[in-house]
């Protein structure tokens, strides 16, 4: 059941990494990051796949040696997360949800851009 779910989710988070590519605004890369560690924990076939795959192999390699995150997905990220915040804050219009929202995300965005942007240059 696990293995399903995590297919379920690899296969989910690789439909909105391709869509992200074609509209501004969806994240590719979190999705594909979301979607490498899915098959990764349920199947290495698809794990293979999608590290060696001709578009999108290259920066979940980088990902996955070296935990980069390009500098353009980063500034994509802290933008789509302010609109979320706004959003949530205007539909639910509870204070203390959207504070607990800004927080957690506050602390995603943290951790996402203290991680490098650009392969280390010894790491060749």
């Amino acid at each position: 059941m696990q293995r399903l779910v995590l297919l379920s989710l690899g296969w989910v988070c690789v439909s909105l990494g391709f869509v992200g590519i074609f509209i501004p605004g969806i994240p590719t890369t979190i999705f594909l990051i979301i979607a490498l560690w899915a098959f990764t924990k349920s199947s290495d076939k698809l794990r293979f796949w999608l590290l060696h795959h001709k578009r999108f192999g290259p920066i979940l390699q980088n990902w996955q040696a070296h935990k980069v995150v390009p500098q353009r997905a980063k500034i994509l990220m802290v933008i789509l997360m302010i609109l979320a915040i706004v959003l949530f804050h205007y539909s639910i219009q509870n204070f203390y949800l959207t504070v607990g929202l800004i927080i957690l995300l506050f602390f995603v965005a943290r951790y996402v851009i203290s991680l490098p942007s650009k392969i280390p240059e010894n790491s060749f």
